[in-house]
């Protein structure tokens, strides 16, 4: 049952970047693991396979995935100029490019109980061995984000890791799809889930069958989500920060975020207590009566951490 109502909050604080890996020959396939899904209904994870370890980023990498601006402001050197060494190769037509309006903010999001200390800290850049995104009381050990909003101050929009373990494999903080959910549609009367994960897919994307944090650590495909952030600041002292989930049907599944002690996870439900009732003990982290008190944006030491773009949610569009 649940212990207690918590919240998600995103702090501005200094991001530490991370590098992307470099481009190489393409992977030879493998055969993912066996998985029994027979005895899986009330797993929260796989029980009866080993886990693939997930890279850890060079520590050389600080700075890759700010842009120039971010980086001047944290006393690191501006990117190197690319150059386009292509010859005698067609150009790809291409999209023309939309300069982003609103500002790239970054922080950390801190877990916080609102009725008592029972969760207490941080979303760790540390993944357990599944690849999902656990809890830190280490503000050091934080994972460090990028809000990536383009055309809209509202969302959904995509935010990308800074720094971690899954960030130059798995940049997108999304959703990937329960290991022990039926099908891809969270809601109501349905134990369905989805972690709070490494992805890979685009903005803008649907649910897919993309490469993911989960299914690089399991070998079993699931689909996932990453476009998902959306911004609530109709109340300036409560700035909230929620995930969404799209269903099949293109319809926004109404979700609440929960934090599995026994997993150490994150995951979004659609029924916190059906979810609670086949998985064991979870701790509610949004408000069962309202969806969007999820997590809060804070102002730091030089100035509101939230731009004033953000008073505008007269339309919805994607990066």
């Amino acid at each position: 049952m649940f212990q207690s109502f918590t919240r998600f909050v995103l702090i501005a604080a200094l991001a530490v970047p991370a590098a992307l890996a470099a481009v190489g020959p393409s992977p030879v396939p493998y055969a993912p693991t066996p998985v029994r899904r027979d005895v899986s209904a009330d797993s929260f994870n796989p029980t009866d396979i080993v886990p693939k370890p997930i890279a850890q980023n060079a520590a050389a990498a600080i700075g890759a995935g700010l842009t120039n601006a971010q980086r001047l402001a944290r006393g690191l050197p501006p990117r190197s100029p690319r150059l386009n060494t292509r010859r005698n190769r067609a150009l790809a037509a291409r999209q023309s490019a939309t300069p982003c309006t609103f500002s790239q903010p970054t922080g950390i999001i801190r877990v916080s109980s609102a009725n008592d200390n029972s969760l207490n800290g941080y979303i760790s850049s540390t993944a357990n061995s599944f690849g999902e995104y656990t809890v830190t009381t280490d503000a050091s050990q934080a994972l460090s984000v990028a809000i990536q909003r383009c055309n809209s101050a509202s969302g959904p929009f995509d935010m990308t890791a800074l720094n971690g373990a899954l960030s130059s494999q798995y940049p997108y903080v999304g959703l990937v799809n329960g290991f022990a959910s039926t099908d891809d549609n969270i809601r109501a009367g349905s134990y369905n889930y989805a972690y709070i994960a490494g992805t890979t897919i685009p903005a803008g994307s649907p649910a897919e069958a993309v490469p993911n944090a989960y299914s690089g650590a399991t070998g079993s495909v699931k689909d996932a989500e990453s476009a998902i952030w959306t911004l609530d600041d109709s109340d300036p002292n409560h700035i909230v920060l929620t995930p969404r989930w799209v269903n099949t049907d293109g319809s926004q599944a109404t979700t609440q975020l929960v934090y599995s002690p026994g997993a150490g996870a994150l995951a979004v439900v659609g029924d916190a207590a059906v979810f609670a009732s086949n998985f064991g003990t979870a701790t509610a982290v949004v408000r069962p009566t309202s969806v969007i008190e999820a997590s809060e944006i804070l102002s730091d030491a030089h100035g509101p951490f939230v731009d004033p773009h953000l008073r505008s949610y007269s339309s919805v569009e994607r990066c």
